[in-house]
C-alpha cells in the first residue's frame, strides 16, 4: 500500500460527497433521470480502485469528473441548488485528485516517508480545495458586471498565482 492510510479513505468520502451533492441538487429540481449515470459511474471508478486496476480507476476519474462539472452546469441551469454544485465539483475534483496520487504512490516500488509525502499533499489539497471552493461560491454571489479589461486582469493575476503555487510545489 505504500504507507497511504488517509488518502483512500479521504477518496471515497470526497467521491460520495461529490456524487451524492450532485445527485440530491438534481433531484430536487426533478432532474433525477440523470442520475444513475453519475451512480454507475461513481461505482466502477470505486469498484476498479478496490480492484487494483489503477489505470482503469484514473480513466474512469477522469470522466466522472468531466460528467460531474457537466452535470453541475445542467444543474445550474435548470435551477439547482448552486452550493449542491459547487460542493459536487469541489468533492468531485478532490477525489479525482486522490485517485492521481493513489496511483502514482503505488506505482513506486518504494517510497520513504510515504506518510510524510501524503500528509503534505493533503495539506495542499485541502487548501487548494477550500479555497477554490470559497472563491467559485464569492463568484457565484456576487453579481455584477465587469468590463473587459477587469476581467483579463483578473484572469492574468489568477494565471499568476496558479504559476506560483505550481512552481512552490516542484520546489518542495
Amino acid at each position: 500500500m505504500n504507507g497511504l492510510i488517509w488518502t483512500p479513505r479521504l477518496l471515497l468520502a470526497a467521491l460520495s460527497v461529490g456524487l451524492g451533492a450532485l445527485s440530491l441538487g438534481l433531484a430536487l429540481r426533478d432532474a433525477a433521470i440523470f442520475i444513475p449515470i453519475f451512480i454507475a459511474l461513481g461505482a466502477a471508478w470505486a469498484y476498479t480502485r478496490h480492484r487494483g486496476r489503477h489505470s482503469i480507476a484514473a480513466a474512469l476519474a477522469n470522466l466522472t469528473l468531466t460528467a460531474t462539472v457537466i452535470g453541475a452546469g445542467v444543474g445550474l441551469l435548470i435551477g439547482a441548488w448552486s452550493a449542491l454544485m459547487l460542493a459536487s465539483v469541489g468533492a468531485t475534483l478532490a477525489a479525482w485528485d486522490l485517485t492521481h496520487f493513489e496511483r502514482r504512490m503505488r506505482a513506486l516500488a518504494r517510497v520513504e516517508r510515504a506518510g510524510d509525502i501524503e500528509r503534505r499533499h493533503l495539506r495542499w489539497l485541502g487548501a487548494a480545495t477550500v479555497g477554490g471552493v470559497i472563491l467559485a461560491g464569492l463568484a457565484l454571489t456576487i453579481r455584477t458586471t465587469l468590463s473587459f479589461a477587469v476581467v483579463f486582469a483578473v484572469g492574468l493575476l489568477a494565471a499568476l498565482a496558479l504559476s506560483g503555487m505550481i512552481g512552490a510545489l516542484r520546489r518542495e
